[in-house]
């Protein structure tokens, strides 16, 4: 009865605690979409820290520091792709000043050939509170793999 207890309070700590780092973790997540979806790559480079890392959705390599990653960015801003993360991502605590957010949104736009598209994708971001405000160390996106028939 013991185990049951303290794995149910060590549950109740591990989430509430988590729960207590969504708003700045939302926050953070929604003004990472807004500046993308507005093309505003310096904004979204100022999201990272200086030496982030970055596996991008359709990136080959992992991306890193201030440059790759405003390199990066600027491509989709070229082409004006938008994206939608529909729900909350998922929290997890790593320390008092880190935390995992996990995902899906998905990304459209236009192709050079006209055609429009939807690209569904997951993600997941290492953030930081760097002097009170929290920065973006890692992200990781990947398409979204269709559910099995």
């Amino acid at each position: 009865m013991k185990t049951v207890t303290g794995i149910a309070a060590a549950s109740f700590i591990l989430f509430s605690t988590a729960a207590a780092f969504a708003g700045p973790a939302e926050d953070l997540l929604s003004k990472w979409e807004k500046l993308f979806n507005d093309g505003k790559t310096e904004e979204i480079v100022a999201l990272y820290t200086p030496d982030a890392t970055l596996f991008g959705t359709l990136s080959p390599s992992i991306t890193t520091g201030s440059e790759g990653i405003k390199n990066y960015f600027a491509t989709a801003a070229k082409n004006k792709t938008q994206v939608r993360a529909p729900d909350a991502p998922t929290v997890t605590k790593l320390s008092n000043g880190a935390l995992v957010l996990s995902g899906i949104y998905e990304f459209s736009g236009t192709r050079a050939d006209g055609q429009s598209f939807n690209a569904p994708a997951r993600y997941s971001l290492v953030i930081q509170d760097q002097a009170g405000q929290w920065k973006i160390v890692h992200h990781h996106s990947s398409p979204r793999p269709k559910p099995p028939q």
